[in-house]
């Protein structure tokens, strides 16, 4: 009985030492939200990326990548989140449902200057998004493959989910085809390379 108590009491100190890890659902609830409902109190929405898709049956919907700032820190990023965006209903915002998150998993990983988002197949390397906040602006980056080779840290402007098929059904992710922009600000076109 002492050991079992001695382990509880460890387990209670390592959890306490923990950082605390704000993600969206701290800031925004997980369900449909209509778009004026996204900057609750006490933060500021930032959307980030909007990506075409052809995983879902409608083709009214996007991804959208969001990111919100807290108004007592307004220098990082306190959530991100990657979802549906709705083009037929005002843009409004909605969960992934069971059909997408059975192919993919997308997993959020805060850093000091931002905040990843990677999404995996199974047991495959990721694809990320690294989401940054500079100078009041929020931007989604990746390492893209290119014709000219690979550019690290390169911007997105456009974005398109591209989804391996069988008989016409989604079964997973193909790539991840991009625009981006170059430190020069050059502009570019290829897919996010995995890591």
């Amino acid at each position: 009985m002492t050991t079992r108590k001695t382990l509880l009491a460890l387990s209670a100190l390592v959890l306490a030492a923990a950082p605390a890890v704000v993600n969206a659902s701290g800031v925004v609830p997980y369900h449909r939200m209509a778009a004026a409902d996204l900057a609750p109190a006490g933060y500021e929405h930032h959307p980030v990326l909007r990506i075409d898709q052809d995983f879902h049956p409608n083709d009214k919907y996007e991804i959208a990548i969001d990111a919100w700032v807290s108004e007592g820190d307004p220098d990082s990023l306190a959530a991100v989140r990657m979802w549906w965006l709705d083009t037929s209903d005002a843009n409004a915002r909605s969960p992934f449902g069971k059909g997408v998150r059975r192919h993919i998993d997308i997993d959020y990983k805060e850093r000091d200057a931002g905040w990843d988002i990677r999404i995996k197949q199974g047991r495959k390397k990721a694809y990320v998004f690294a989401v940054d906040l500079e100078d009041g602006k929020t931007t989604a980056t990746a390492s893209v493959k290119t014709k000219e080779g690979v550019i690290d840290e390169c911007e997105l402007t456009g974005s398109r989910l591209v989804a391996k098929k069988v008989l016409g059904i989604p079964t997973g992710l193909k790539r991840i085809d991009v625009t981006c922009l170059d430190a020069e600000g050059a502009e570019h076109r290829g897919s996010v390379i995995t890591r």
